[in-house]
């Protein structure tokens, strides 16, 4: 049965093979289309929506002005003396003689005159006959009352926007009334002339509209890559599970060291709960404190495979910038426990070493035995006697000193196969007078302690061997006498050179320039410092080098 967090990452999986639903009256136009219609539709909605409505308050107000400008018109006409007189005397020749030169000069359609029964005394349109009923019913309010109005009514010439204004006699009685008019068509004439700029404003806002659409839809496709919004959904999901089945811890940060995104192997490793909610815009360094893989500046190079300690886990971390445009926008970093891997490389490189050991025993014990065997033949049984002797005392005489100094059985393994090691190449291996060991500090496992002496005393033989020169010589001193662990390794090799003694214990430097080969001292370095020790390199005299560890016993939080 799978585990829940196989049967997600199966889920999401299966999740990618789903076609995207398509929703929209148009589901078979592109994203690019669909979106420049959209805009288009709401684009000229909203215009002719706009465009009726200031038409409607541009026609009220049309309506608004021209009804103010009849009724001035008309009471004007009506508080004339002149007016007033003949329509007392019912001259309608005298009338026409008063208002033909106010219709001259105005814009109205008509001016009319009645008398107080309604009928008509002037009329500026000859083909109305003085005595006719003046039509629209709106008369009575003027007459009645003595007000003065505006009206829309049909007259005898049809339908009108008209101002009526009373006419009164020297005593104030009404006597007549004054109808100045303009016929709808002519106010819708001269409305639509109003709105025809608007109109080509207008016009020419949608063609705007049309182009900004059509240019945003294609700047926007062209953002997605030319993607259509299924298929951006199609390579999340896919991304989303890709990220989930990683095995190895994966996280990115932006400049700020704000989280972006972090997959469930890394929520693992570093123990996030549920409780916790999203880590997703949490500062880094509130998460990891105290790692200076995330204090790097935009200019750092990449960082590949570096020992570092997240929340009291071991782990082999690398940093790799994300860099858009030449510029930085963040890092990913990722990480897996160092037990997973590194422990399983240190344990194979020490099993090589034993093997190595072995055979270099082997091939000595095989020189031995060729030459007893030689002896043994030409019957010189006396001298096969003494060299069997003298080799069995060398052999016990290192093999009692190693084992009653050092109180480690893997120490004492790899120092008897360093020992013979170093008679193959030619080299010897002392051991300081002063050694003195009774157990390891329980900061590192045995075989990281076993990775930082091996690696020293590999480092000392191949100085050695560089050198070329005869006696060449490696003294090892480890005591735990005091409060620290003291490891020393001294040689009269080739020594460290000054332009590399600053950076001998980072990744990839070594003293002989080969890139390739600068890992054993890395390592060393990493374990020391996670053990909270120090190393120091000398000179030695007249030549070589002298590289010393100091490791307290005890770590602070026994102390």
């Amino acid at each position: 049965m799978p585990s829940g967090s196989d049967a997600s990452t199966t889920s999401r999986l299966a999740l990618i093979d789903q076609p995207a639903p398509r929703f929209g009256l148009l589901p078979r136009l592109s994203f690019k289309s669909r979106i420049f219609i959209l805009l288009l539709l709401v684009s000229c909605t909203l215009s002719l929506l706009l465009g009726w409505y200031v038409y409607q308050r541009m026609e009220q107000s049309l309506y608004d002005q021209i009804g103010q400008r009849a009724l001035v018109q008309a009471q004007e006409i009506a508080l004339m003396p002149e007016v007033a007189s003949a329509i007392a005397s019912h001259d309608s020749a005298r009338l026409s003689a008063l208002i033909k030169p106010f219709k001259a000069v105005s814009d109205a359609s008509y001016i009319v005159i009645g008398d107080r029964q309604g009928l008509h005394l002037m009329h500026t349109d000859p083909h109305v006959p003085v005595g006719s009923p003046m039509r629209g019913g709106d008369n009575a309010p003027v007459l009645e009352s003595g007000r003065s109005i505006v009206t829309l009514e049909s007259g005898t010439l049809g339908v009108s926007w008209r101002g009526k204004a009373p006419v009164r006699d020297a005593a104030g009685n009404v006597i007549g009334v004054v109808s100045v008019g303009y016929f709808q068509s002519t106010i819708e004439r001269w409305g639509k002339g109003q709105f025809m700029p608007l109109l080509a404003v207008l016009l020419a806002s949608l063609y705007a509209l049309f182009i900004c659409a059509w240019l945003f839809a294609r700047s926007i496709k062209r953002q997605m890559f030319g993607l259509e919004p299924h298929e951006i959904a199609r390579m999340l999901r896919q991304q989303e599970a890709v990220f989930d089945s990683i095995y190895e811890g994966v996280l990115s940060i932006d400049t700020q060291r704000r989280i972006i995104a972090i997959n469930r192997a890394a929520r693992d490793m570093l123990a996030l709960s549920s409780d916790m909610g999203e880590p997703t815009g949490m500062n880094l360094a509130d998460l990891i404190p105290g790692c200076p893989l995330f204090t790097a500046a935009e200019s750092d190079p990449d960082i590949k495979d570096q020992i570092c300690l997240f929340n009291q886990l071991n782990v082999i971390a690398s940093r790799v910038a994300i860099r858009i445009g030449g510029r930085v926008h963040g890092w990913v970093i990722s990480f897996r426990r160092q037990d997973d891997i590194n422990t399983l490389s240190l344990q194979l490189s020490q099993v090589r070493r034993y093997a190595d050991n072995l055979r270099v025993i082997r091939h000595e014990h095989l020189n031995w035995m060729s030459t007893i065997s030689g002896l043994l033949h030409a019957k010189a049984y006396d001298e096969a006697t003494r060299l069997i002797q003298s080799q069995s005392e060398i052999q016990q005489q290192v093999l009692d000193y190693i084992s009653s100094t050092f109180g480690n059985y893997h120490l004492c393994g790899l120092l008897i196969g360093k020992f013979y090691r170093a008679r193959e190449l030619g080299i010897e291996l002392e051991f300081d007078s002063g050694c003195e060991l009774n157990a390891l500090p329980a900061s590192l496992s045995d075989v990281e302690w076993m990775s930082i002496i091996g690696n020293l005393l590999d480092n000392a033989f191949e100085a050695v061997l560089s050198a070329r020169s005869e006696g060449g010589k490696v003294v090892l001193f480890l005591s735990d006498g005091g409060e620290e662990l003291i490891i020393e390794v001294a040689d009269n090799g080739t020594g460290v050179d000054a332009a590399v003694r600053d950076r001998l214990f980072e990744r990839g430097v070594s003293t002989r320039g080969d890139s390739e080969r600068g890992i054993g001292l890395y390592l060393v370095k990493s374990y020391v410092q996670r053990a909270a020790g120090t190393i120091t390199v000398e000179d030695n005299l007249p030549q070589g080098a002298i590289i010393s560890i100091f490791v307290p016993k005890r770590s602070h939080a026994d102390a």
